[in-house]
């Protein structure tokens, strides 16, 4: 984790310094914050619906929210809820406000939370039919027996496209068990992978399945098909740093002996 957070630093380094020579060097005018421009539409705008005033209480809210959700005090979406609505009386405390500023973001709400009812339906069709575990066995069938040693790499190799593809859910309930069966009759233990598994998860930040990334792109108005282009490649490197760190501090074995 160390050597991928590192790996995450030096990428922006190089996008700031790619950015710099795009744009040339930029100064704040007298260091001051309000003079930074975050393309987040009409400057009056943002003007308007800030509210720095609100600092304190807003951070005690958001630390609030944190401690519940590490404690699980309710479920995560009646806590979001909460305070949301919590939030949005103690900024905005004319309706007339609030209601502009729902409608702000309405439009984005409604297209993440079609994704999630629609990647609800893809995941459930592809675990309630068995596609799931047909998959898994197609994959292991073709798998030579010599091979068997280096399942732990093979488990993180084909992390990437299929947590890309699918849930991660459909694919650590469904494919994953079926590897780590065929990896126990060569002696290699079912942490190691499950540790080898999980190192796709920067790739799988990329998926068409992850609404996240719909509201994000949205926000950012970027085209979701620019976006994956520009940072698959990234994610792929960032996953792969992750093999190297799992690698080096024996996470999981190279080859099982």
């Amino acid at each position: 984790m160390l050597m991928a957070c590192m790996s995450l630093v030096a990428m922006a380094v190089l996008f700031g310094l790619r950015e710099r020579k795009r744009r040339g060097v930029m100064t704040l005018k007298d260091h001051h914050l309000d003079n930074i421009e975050l393309g987040l539409g009409d400057a009056e705008e943002c003007a308007a619906n800030r509210r720095p005033k609100m600092f304190w209480p807003n951070f005690i809210l958001t630390t609030l929210l944190l401690v519940l959700l590490v404690i699980g005090l309710m479920p995560i979406q009646i806590l979001f809820m909460l305070a949301f609505a919590v939030a949005v009386m103690l900024n905005y405390p004319s309706l007339e406000e609030q209601k502009a500023r729902i409608g702000a973001y309405a439009g984005n709400v409604l297209a993440v939370t079609s994704l999630i009812f629609a990647a609800g339906m893809f995941t459930g069709i592809l675990s309630g039919t068995g596609m799931v575990d047909a998959m898994a066995k197609s994959l292991l069938a073709v798998i030579p027996y010599s091979f068997g040693p280096y399942l732990a790499v093979f488990a993180a190799l084909v992390s990437l496209p299929f947590t890309f593809f699918m849930s991660n859910d459909a694919f650590c309930f469904g494919i994953l068990p079926v590897i780590a069966q065929t990896a126990a009759s060569y002696g290699i233990p079912a942490e190691e992978i499950s540790r080898a598994s999980i190192l796709g998860q920067p790739f799988h930040l990329l998926s068409p399945l992850i609404p996240s990334v719909y509201l994000l792109v949205g926000l950012a108005k970027v085209d979701s098909g620019a976006h994956q282009r520009f940072a698959i490649k990234w994610g792929i490197l960032v996953s792969l740093v992750l093999m190297a760190g799992g690698l080096l501090t024996g996470a999981f074995p190279l080859f099982h002996r």
